[in-house]
């Protein structure tokens, strides 16, 4: 058997985006160099580390395979937890699904979330029927410890049964609401999460023919109050005793407030601000530590329900407290009922198009996000989308279109006039004038920018042999072609905006003449009166639509 290890090299920069994603493996130590203070122990610690990997602006997090012995492995015991057990090896689910239909409940994240969490597996063999003998041996042979579990549980094989757990209820001292569920199998998800989101001093009744154990272990596991009355069949009265909270204003509690610390990060902290947005509940907040006052964020956020307050700490340290509103209007989704799902945007090409975006509100109110990614190497983003990793894309058109044979859909294009060749030293004014000369280009040859490039090429009736495209190594970064081409290292670039602009602007104050090839104006001369050049895109995976086909009218 395999298990993941992880480690983080001398690259760290001390941002804390791995803490903040897995506190419980990541830790930064006297030197604010994050280090792994515990290796994950089940597959959730596990994706939670794989999550802080990703989320490393400099790639500092690395992982390997690494072999379990069995000796390693201990057995799985009649009152081992279920959720742990499968969560710490997750090929245990399967076969234990395959030993009752009655376990395919498993598959419902509501109740392995609360039922698995709390029940064992002698409650296991109670709800199939089986043998807690037959469950056990069957999962320790797959996990290759029979051996041990002979040595630890002789009651398996000599039939002598633990004395079972009583739970034991109180009196009443709660008003009940007027309202009874009946437990059964085909309820136990919905009862679960009705008892999983009770709301303090809120009561709930449930009546069941037979004890309904599990129910009862969620309860106690949950921190509820319970009254059991056994007559003709089983009724369950359970209370949340927490008191409610009266609402104290943000700006009292606003220290209390998460922190995001993004001054060490050397790549755009966009989506990591906007994934934790996505997260906040209403009334909640976090902190937003920058170098400077963020006024664009904190005016693309305040379109998305957030107020703030703005203060500097020191000299280079802003502090910016974020809220989020309360919703005047009750028509809004809750978390629970809205799609989580996964969004990437292949930078350079669609970044923008997804800024703008996401501050829609109908868009806000119509998901969550699970997890948000802005790709610098453009060719990563096309693995999500034939892996089916990522749900919705934000990506360049002429490069979807390799994808035209899988599974997706492109319910929307955007205009987006972004790209120039810039020259210096020499006049030019078309395409003509640039052959021969080392064309400085963004990424790499499969990417946006060069495939653009020479697609105009030759619709220009040019031969794309007679132009020498030159790519940085492992792949042309734009921020380092904008320095080139403004140190006069350069002499022909393409750039995107915004380092056309600032490139632009820079030379002008530097009284450096320069030429600008627009691609719009090229792109016009081919296609009379078509408009600007599309080369955006939104592409759905084709899963996606088919479960949730009412959120394509969502996108524009």
């Amino acid at each position: 058997m395999k298990k993941l290890i992880f480690k983080v090299s001398d690259e760290c920069i001390g941002c804390k985006a791995c803490v903040g994603v897995a506190e419980s493996n990541f830790d930064m130590n006297d030197d604010n160099i994050a280090f792994l203070k515990k290796q994950p122990v089940d597959k959730e610690e596990e994706a939670k580390c794989m999550e802080a990997m990703e989320v490393c602006p400099v790639g500092a997090i690395s992982k390997k395979e690494a072999l379990i012995s069995t000796d390693e492995i201990e057995p799985v015991l009649s009152n081992s937890i279920i959720k742990t057990t499968l969560d710490t090896y997750p090929q245990l689910k399967p076969v234990l699904i395959g030993l009752s239909p009655k376990f395919n409940k498993l598959q419902n994240p509501a109740l392995y979330n609360t039922v698995a969490r709390f029940a064992t597996f002698k409650d296991a063999a109670r709800l199939s029927g089986l043998s807690v003998c037959e469950i056990l041996h069957t999962l320790n042979q797959t996990l290759g410890v029979a051996d041990k579990l002979f040595e630890r549980m002789p009651e398996c094989i000599s039939g002598i049964k633990e004395e079972e757990e009583e739970i034991v209820g109180e009196e009443i001292t709660w008003k009940e609401d007027s309202r009874r569920y009946i437990y059964n199998d085909d309820v136990i998800s919905e009862i679960i999460e009705k008892v999983t989101n009770l709301k303090p001093q809120e009561n709930l009744v449930v009546i069941s023919v037979e004890k309904p154990v599990a129910l009862l272990k969620t309860v106690v596991g949950l921190g509820l109050k319970l009254n059991i009355e056994k007559n003709r069949e089983y009724r369950v009265s359970i209370f949340n005793p927490k008191p409610i909270e009266k609402a104290i204003d943000w700006k009292k509690r606003k220290e209390e407030f998460e922190i995001l610390d993004v001054r060490a990060m050397q790549t755009d902290p966009f989506d990591i601000i906007i994934k934790k947005s996505y997260e906040i509940n209403e009334d909640s907040g976090f902190i937003l530590i920058q170098r400077f006052e963020p006024i664009p964020m904190i005016n693309m956020l305040s379109e998305m329900g957030f107020e703030s307050i703005t203060e500097q700490k020191a000299p280079n340290e802003i502090w910016v407290y974020f809220h989020k509103k309360v919703s005047e209007t009750g028509t809004s989704k809750t978390d629970t009922e809205k799609p989580s799902v996964v969004i990437q945007s292949a930078t350079p090409v669609a970044y923008p198009v997804m800024m703008r975006l996401l501050q829609s509100d109908k868009i806000r109110k119509a998901i969550n996000i699970k997890e948000l990614k802005v790709w610098e190497e453009t060719e990563k983003h096309l693995g999500w989308i034939v892996n089916g990793k990522a749900d919705i894309s934000f990506s360049a058109l002429i490069t979807s279109s390799k994808l035209k044979d899988s599974d997706i859909k492109i319910p929307a294009m955007f205009v987006w006039d972004n790209f120039y060749i810039l020259t210096r030293g020499y006049v030019a004014n078309k395409l003509d004038d640039i052959k021969g000369k080392e064309i400085h280009t963004p990424l790499f040859e499969e990417a946006p920018p060069a495939k653009i490039t020479k697609y105009l090429i030759k619709a220009k009736g040019l031969n794309i042999n007679d132009f020498n495209f030159v790519y940085g190594q492992p792949f042309g970064r734009p921020e380092q072609i904008f320095m080139d081409f403004i140190r006069g290292k350069a002499d022909t670039a393409i750039l995107r905006e915004p380092e056309a602009s600032y490139a632009i602007k820079t030379m002008q104050r530097m009284g450096v003449d320069i030429s600008i090839i627009s691609y719009n104006e090229i792109w016009n001369d081919i296609n009379k009166g078509f408009g600007s050049f599309p080369n955006a895109g939104i592409v759905l995976k084709g899963e996606f639509i088919r479960k949730y086909p009412e959120l394509t009218q969502v996108f524009p």
